[in-house]
């Protein structure tokens, strides 16, 4: 077989052409320090690096969403310090002003720092971020949460939207907490009941809070607001006392009715108010609304006995008593035509003394001081309220003119209940702190659980491309060696001439 000089250049062209590849491929690896650059270095090592490159990358994300969540909680944990602060300040301050010893002068000097101590908290709640967010508007970040409204009422303008970032695999962490939800969202009184004395009281009692000590009694009854009622009953005796409770009976319109007195010594009183009481027959009272021939007055009848020629007028905004027999509401609101409440007598006439504890229905509460005839207390079921309005209903008792017993006794039933308001807001304050540090060691366990995956990720990878630089050199030098020897043979090969053999 013949083999041409062609031949013999081809193949030591080819060779020379590969080894310098192979050459300039172990430069390139040896200069990235990797053993595989491309897909064709390790297809199935590849694969590997590049999912393992895109988990390291969701991983930065995390660490990246963490230092956010992490600066967010801080400045919310701080925040929400200082209220704290404030807050234990305002309960100092209700404190001293319930003991009784100050005078008017000294009760509207703590009434000016706690409306100072009001407007701090308004604008803590306002606080923003470094992004100009509001940390407790919620989702509506771009809008002031807290506002004071023309009446000085405070409103929330945010929304509960709490906001989170991912932070791990499965693993979400609030940034903020709704601000409705840490000042706005409180229960009146202690949760469960709230005390008034009657605005027309002529004594120094003062009614304690409404607790609930039988609570499978006390669901039985609830939404029924008590009321209980003072009576002289002459002849040089004790006062006094009765209770009695109203609810809704079959109720459409937006009317707001409450017992607002029992008199009974009116002679007239048998016709509506019953001998017996609970649970006997004939111990409940009704309350009827009829509507008359002008639109928007009511005829109100109490056990059919009539209110007429008195009416009340639903075009009147404000609150209005109608006495029939003894026996006076007090209405709000519009009803509507065949509307019914009914008016339950729990405890008939007994006599009162200091301190007297009294239950009923599950529930017990406490009078206090001297309570005159037709004095009335009342234990409504909690509404809604904010702190805001605590401090304010404060700062309003502190504000009540006259030094009287029975405006001491007014004075003092409001700030106490607001103390237990405030309490209860101090907790929820405190409990969302607590929370907000819960979520701030969360997300430093979750730092530490990223940068521990960071470590092994980036471990694995390196063991999946990084080069053998011993190995690699020695290949680097083993391919130098071929590409010379490749070279002087092509040398040699261009050198062939059979001239040169002749002598």
């Amino acid at each position: 077989m013949r083999i041409s000089t062609q031949t013999f250049f081809q193949r030591n062209t080819t060779s020379i052409l590969e080894s310098q590849a192979r050459t300039s491929n172990l430069n390139v690896h040896l200069t990235e320090g990797k053993r595989v650059l491309h897909g064709a270095d390790d297809p199935v090592a590849a694969a590997s690096i590049q999912r393992l490159k895109q988990t390291i990358s969701v991983n930065e994300q995390y660490v990246k969403n963490i230092e956010v969540a992490d600066a967010a909680n801080a400045q919310e944990e701080s925040t929400l310090g200082q209220m704290v602060n404030i807050m234990q300040r305002v309960r100092e301050l209700l404190v001293s002003a319930g003991d009784g010893i100050y005078s008017l002068e000294n009760l509207d000097t703590v009434a000016q720092e706690l409306e100072e101590l009001k407007e701090e908290l308004v604008s803590l709640g306002n606080t923003r971020d470094g992004n100009s967010e509001y940390i407790f508007a919620g989702y509506d970040v771009d809008s002031e949460p807290f506002q004071v409204n023309e009446f000085g009422t405070v409103e929330f303008f945010g929304d509960k939207g709490i906001r989170e970032l991912q932070v791990g695999s499965g693993v979400d962490a609030a940034i903020n907490d709704s601000g409705f939800d840490v000042f706005m969202n409180l229960s009146s009184g202690n949760g469960s009941f709230n005390s008034t004395i009657g605005a027309n009281n002529t004594g120094s009692g003062v009614i304690e809070q409404g607790v609930v000590f039988d609570p499978s009694i006390a669901s039985t009854f609830q939404g029924e607001e008590y009321s209980i009622h003072m009576t002289d009953p002459g002849g040089g005796q004790p006062n006094q006392y009765s209770v009695y409770s109203i609810e809704a009976a079959s109720v459409a319109g937006n009317a707001t009715v409450k017992l607002a007195g029992v008199d009974l010594n009116d002679a007239a009183i048998a016709n509506v108010n019953p001998a017996t009481v609970y649970p006997n027959a004939g111990s409940s009272i009704n309350i009827a609304f009829f509507a008359t021939a002008t639109p928007g007055e009511f005829e109100v009848q109490i056990n059919g006995q009539t209110s007429l020629p008195a009416i009340y007028d639903a075009n009147i905004a404000t609150a209005q008593q109608i006495a029939i027999d003894g026996m006076t509401i007090e209405v709000e609101g519009i009803p509507t035509a065949t509307d019914s409440y009914q008016v339950n007598k729990y405890i008939a006439p007994t006599q009162y003394y200091q301190d007297q504890s009294i239950e009923f229905n599950g529930v017990r509460t406490k009078l206090k001081g001297d309570p005159l005839d037709l004095d009335v207390f009342t234990l409504s079921p909690s509404s809604n309220t904010d702190i805001f309005a605590t401090i304010q209903s404060a700062i309003d008792a502190l504000r009540i003119p006259g030094d009287t017993d029975t405006q001491e006794a007014l004075r003092l039933t409001q700030l106490n209940m607001a103390q237990l308001e405030l309490d209860a807001g101090l907790d929820n304050i405190v409990n969302t702190r607590s929370r907000v540090g819960a979520r701030m060691q969360t997300l430093s366990n979750q730092t530490s659980i990223s940068e521990e995956f960071k470590l092994v990720s980036q471990s694995a990878m390196s063991k999946l491309e990084d080069l053998d630089m011993a190995q690699a050199i020695s290949e680097l030098q083993l391919e130098q060696t071929k590409l010379e020897v490749a070279q002087q043979t092509f040398v040699q090969l261009q050198r062939l001439n059979l001239f040169d053999l002749i002598r």
